[in-house]
């Protein structure tokens, strides 16, 4: 379900930092530990791509609970990985290796000094901002010359081509919750290369890593754990049923079933040495 035209939410409101993604919801630091799980490893594969050195400067946006961040800060000894979040309770309370430090930032409001940053990574932030072409521009404007951006936000495959109904609606469900409370756009990810380009970046790469339920423990427990969440939200909605949520939830309970979730497309870009 397509949400490209919809009215877009300010991510630093209280209905943002309180709502569906909130780090004080029930839950939260457990789905995003499992997020990490799924996708820390392709995110290592697009990070291991670039030229890093031991002494980069980098800022992870959105950290959530720190895994990326901590892996920069392993690869990047004698540099410094800024780990920001409007919401830093995960990172705070986490052990840092020596590089890295914790800032409380709004990425559409706070900045780093023009030219400073090696690198910029942010996963499943952009698309939940009311104008991510504006926060690229302002992403690459912190990069050094020669410095890399690599953005990652997943996209969804249409509700209508799944072979498998209620599941299909149960994710288009939480789809359209996400746009509703959050301005939520996912057709955004097909974009960030455009946005990079525009923000005058070069050497742009794209990939995409598919999740699939049915076939991974990890990648259904992550998935179990978003329905859980969503569920209330859901019913008071109206957007699903009781009834048909336990018939979408009994599909990972069945040993043939398999289906893709989203696609999550990572794009990295690099700001001219000129």
């Amino acid at each position: 379900m397509s949400t490209a035209h919809r009215p877009r939410t300010d991510p630093a409101s209280g209905r943002y930092a309180e709502g569906l993604l909130s780090h004080g919801r029930a839950g939260e630091y457990e789905r995003l530990l499992l997020l990490e799980q799924v996708c820390d490893p392709g995110t290592i594969r697009v990070l291991a791509s670039l030229p890093m050195a031991p002494d980069w400067h980098c800022a992870e946006v959105g950290a959530g609970t720190g895994g990326v961040a901590r892996w920069l800060a392993e690869r990047c000894p004698r540099g410094q990985v800024t780990a920001t979040d409007l919401d830093t309770r995960f990172l705070d309370s986490m052990a840092r290796p020596a590089p890295m430090r914790v800032s409380r930032q709004d990425v559409t409001t706070a900045d780093f000094p023009p030219g400073s940053l090696d690198l910029v990574h942010a996963r499943a932030v952009l698309t939940h901002l009311p104008a991510p072409e504006q926060v690229v521009r302002r992403m690459a404007n912190w990069l050094k010359p020669g410095g890399w951006l690599v953005i990652e936000d997943p996209t969804y495959l249409p509700a209508e081509h799944s072979p498998y109904p209620d599941f299909a609606a149960l994710l288009a469900a939480c789809e359209e919750l996400l746009a509703r409370t959050h301005g939520t756009d996912n057709s955004w990810a097909r974009r960030i290369p455009v946005a990079m380009a525009a923000a005058g970046l070069t050497d742009l790469g794209m990939t995409a890593d598919l999740s699939v339920c049915g076939r991974d423990e990890t990648e259904d427990r992550y998935w179990r754990q978003c329905f859980a969440q969503a569920t209330p939200a859901l019913l008071e909605s109206g957007l699903m049923t009781e009834s048909r949520i336990q018939r979408a939830l009994s599909h990972l309970d069945q040993p043939e079933f398999t289906d893709v979730a989203w696609m999550m497309i990572s794009c990295s870009a690099r700001r001219p040495l000129g």
